[in-house]
């Protein structure tokens, strides 16, 4: 059975007679009257009784009709959502980053991103964070905010902005009357990082890793706050961006030092699968994204 022999059964149903049944379904009379003889002796029961040229429903058809309107409002909503996909009124947007201190961005994004697109719901995956770009291929996530470029054919990636990270200490410490840091100076501090793999951390990927230098220690904090505290007792020295650490400059007895004497630079993207058609609203994010990181 298909489904033009549903709407063929809602509208017989509906109408009481073939000749109206007709107008409604754009169809030859005799082309009608095939099909529901056709519809009949595939079920093996009656469907209508014939009286004076009226269709008059059986309790088969009944039992069928309660089916058939079942199934073609399933199928209308179904329609109606996969055009409002097409168009991107609705839908779902997962994200996640490389690096914690990005969700300081994304709260302003969601909220200005909402009001254009209120059906959008963005889905934010912390959890993801420590090694992101899987749950990309995998298709986990549609896009991951990453300064990590990943050679794969598989990704593409939308420039964002451009960032300065600079070493973080407490005031009295030994680099504040530096003009900058080389890799040489992390070997005997202890260093203050988010998460491993090493790889993902713009400081050792840039900077220590290339001149094979390991610092004396190495410790894992997900919180800025908290590393903040911790380079406040001058035992330790954290490497942050400018933007991130500025807020930070007018309240607590810490400074901060170029890594460098170029400084120490990363490019943000926006990380997505290459598709033949992207969704409207993902190029809008980006955007409202871009805007955001830059102003800070």
């Amino acid at each position: 059975m298909e489904i033009r022999h549903l709407r063929l059964i809602e509208s017989v149903a509906e109408e009481g007679s073939l000749t109206k049944a007709v107008r409604k379904m754009n169809v030859s009379p005799s082309a009608l009257s095939h099909q529901l003889k056709e519809i009949e002796q595939e079920l093996g029961v009656q469907l209508f009784n014939r009286v004076n040229k009226k269709l008059v429903i059986t309790d088969a058809g009944r039992v069928m009709l309660k089916s058939a309107q079942k199934i073609l409002l399933e199928l209308e909503v179904a329609e109606h959502e996969l055009i409002s996909l097409r168009d991107g009124e609705v839908g779902e947007l997962d994200i996640t980053t490389e690096c914690y201190t990005c969700y300081h961005w994304l709260p302003g994004v969601m909220k200005t991103f909402s009001r254009e697109f209120p059906g959008i719901n963005v889905n934010i995956h912390p959890d993801y964070t420590a090694d992101p770009i899987p749950y990309l291929l995998d298709g986990k996530v549609d896009g991951v905010l990453t300064s990590d470029v990943v050679k794969n054919n598989a990704i593409k990636y939308r420039e964002l902005f451009r960032d300065e990270l600079v070493a973080v200490v407490a005031q009295g410490h030994p680099w504040e009357e530096k003009p900058y840091v080389v890799a040489e100076d992390f070997a005997d501090q202890n260093v203050l990082i988010y998460s491993r793999p090493l790889e993902s951390v713009a400081l050792f990927r840039q900077v220590l890793l290339p001149a094979n230098v390991t610092p004396r220690k190495i410790t894992e904090i997900l919180l800025t706050e908290a590393q903040v505290e911790m380079v406040k007792t001058g035992a330790y020295v954290k490497v942050l961006a400018k933007w991130a650490v500025e807020p930070y400059l007018k309240t607590q007895p810490i400074v901060t030092v170029p890594v460098t004497k170029n400084g120490l630079h990363r490019t943000w993207y926006f990380a997505m699968l290459k598709k033949e058609n992207t969704a409207p609203y993902i190029d809008k994010f980006i955007k409202i994204l871009a805007r955001q990181m830059k102003s800070g």
